[in-house]
């Protein structure tokens, strides 16, 4: 069978590329809203993985740095598309809880980044030292992925259903 390992490290670092990149929209709305479905998904289940796979470490392997590799690249694309929806809203700009929302998505961004680094590692990384300050790196992002994704999520709900700290529901009435 062929060595998948060096595939896994190419598509890592093809995604990277994706950093910069902002998509303002896709089929005429808004990018953002409709692929930050990806992330909010997949980083919690990689989370998860990564944290079954520290007690049962046949888990680390290509299907899982493949599988982080995808989510990288969903949260690189998911940030920037929220970068240039942000730009087209200049009223949010200067929101408390948008710069909180903000913020809580570059930590994702840079989490799903190192965890995505240990991951591709480990591939390599099997026995000593490197293994295991790779593996902690790995738990320590995943849980801090897990974490900043939840608390992007919420910021990003009370942007979207709470209007001058009512909520919509209430100011409807």
């Amino acid at each position: 069978m062929r060595d998948l390992r060096p595939f896994v490290v190419g598509a890592a670092v093809l995604s990277l590329v994706l950093w910069p990149v902002q998509i303002s929209s896709a089929f005429g709305l808004p990018a953002h809203p409709l692929i930050l479905h990806v992330p909010v998904v997949f980083v919690p289940l990689l989370g998860l993985a990564t944290l079954i796979a520290v007690a049962k470490p046949g888990w680390f392997g290509v299907p899982l740095a493949a599988f982080a590799v995808v989510t990288l690249a969903a949260t690189l694309l998911t940030v920037g598309a929220g970068e240039a929806f942000l730009e087209s809203k200049p009223r949010l700009q200067g929101d408390p809880t948008m710069k909180d929302h903000q913020g809580a998505g570059e930590t994702v961004r840079f989490t799903m980044a190192l965890l995505t680094a240990a991951l591709v590692a480990l591939l390599w990384a099997k026995r000593g030292a490197a293994n295991v300050a790779l593996r902690v790196v790995a738990v320590l992002m995943a849980v801090s992925a897990i974490g900043f994704t939840i608390r992007t999520g919420h910021l990003g709900a009370k942007l979207v259903w709470e209007d001058d700290g009512q909520e919509l529901t209430e100011s409807t009435k």
